[in-house]
């Protein structure tokens, strides 16, 4: 696999992208249904993979063929599972100097069952020594990044909680420290425990530049119903976001679900892009599918390109992800998996 390209070998080399948090193998099964607890099913393949937000989202990056650095930034153990993900990020060109590998200790998996005829997947989530990663872990100024991309908050271990050292929570230091040093900051939120609150995150969002999201998440934590008869309401969508900006956000926040994806800005501008459907027979899986969006997405924001074109890139990579259960394999080039989005149809269950 290439390593992000280098067009150019003659200009200043560009500022990285930084990704820091949960990174883990995914074991993936694909079920023929899934079943009831004391229940079985059969599992008809499986699969292993690269796994975590920022892990996810820097092998899609680099499947994507941009033309900047990436850095990882994380905690893993001296195990199989730790060498996987090392191996992995060398395999695509992905800096490893800030991934601490520790001795006699277990990296985070997820196991992730995919049901075949429907796509839809349920995980379980080991999170390993990457739960002792922190605010310590991470030296930005050794790579001085452009974009500091911080996920998943909720499930980040000491990173989430609160540090009498810094008189908040690590990740909200994390974010407030790639401020001072005017790093482009953004955060993705997946709690493992979907019983939270958006009060528990609001001390890391006040600090940050950019929020991304999926629907169901944001309809969770705003207790607001995006989705009318069946049908994805982008007007509900604008709302929505209103009132996840209003946490304090510093420019922007973007919502992402199969139907389309959303963007308000600070200054107001609210942008909705439909999503574009793909063939039942082409669908495989959702397991990543967030994170090929944001790869799409920040691949664009990078580049200070308009908010539609981020938009539209972010939906052809979340497209380009459904076509295999691994959040990776299915990805190629940008221009290809906009060349493929191009040719499908707007999808229907949207409602702008």
């Amino acid at each position: 696999m290439n390593a992000p390209s280098k067009k150019n070998s003659t200009a200043a080399p560009l500022p990285a992208l930084m990704a820091a948090g949960t990174f883990v193998v995914d074991y993936h099964k694909i079920l023929e249904h899934y079943p009831k607890e004391r229940s079985g099913a059969r599992v008809m393949g499986e699969q292993v993979s690269n796994g975590g937000a920022p892990l996810n989202l820097l092998v899609n990056l680099a499947k994507l063929q941009v033309d900047f650095p990436l850095y990882a930034a994380a905690k893993v153990g001296q195990d199989l599972d730790g060498r996987y993900i090392i191996d992995c990020c060398n395999e695509h060109g992905i800096d490893v100097s800030q991934i601490t590998a520790v001795e006699n200790a277990s990296t985070g998996y997820t196991d992730v069952y995919t049901v075949e005829n429907t796509g839809k997947h349920t995980c379980f989530h080991y999170c390993g020594i990457g739960d002792t990663f922190s605010r310590k872990d991470v030296k930005l100024r050794a790579v001085a990044p452009k974009i500091l991309f911080l996920g998943s908050l909720g499930a980040l271990g000491s990173m989430d909680q609160y540090s009498e050292e810094y008189g908040r929570s690590e990740a909200a230091q994390l974010i407030r420290d790639a401020r001072k040093q005017n790093i482009i900051t953004v955060i993705e939120i997946s709690p493992i425990d979907r019983v939270s609150s958006l009060e528990q995150f609001k001390e890391t969002l006040i600090q940050t530049d950019y929020l991304m999201i999926n629907d169901r998440l944001a309809e969770a934590l705003t207790g607001r119903e995006m989705y009318v008869e069946g049908l994805f309401d982008a007007e509900i969508c604008r709302q929505v976001c209103q009132e996840l900006l209003a946490t304090g956000l510093r420019k922007g926040i973007i919502i992402h679900a199969a139907a389309g994806a959303a963007a308000l800005n600070i200054d107001g501008d609210f942008h909705f892009q439909p999503g574009a459907l793909l063939s039942a027979e082409m669908r495989r899986g959702t397991a990543g599918v967030d994170h090929a969006f944001a790869a799409g997405y920040l691949a664009g924001l990078y580049h200070d390109k308009p908010t539609d074109v981020c938009l539209t890139q972010g939906l052809a990579v979340a497209m380009a992800c459904r076509r295999d259960i691994s959040p990776s394999n299915a990805v190629n080039s940008l221009d290809s998996c906009i060349v493929a989005y191009n040719q499908c149809q707007n999808f229907t269950s949207a409602k702008a």
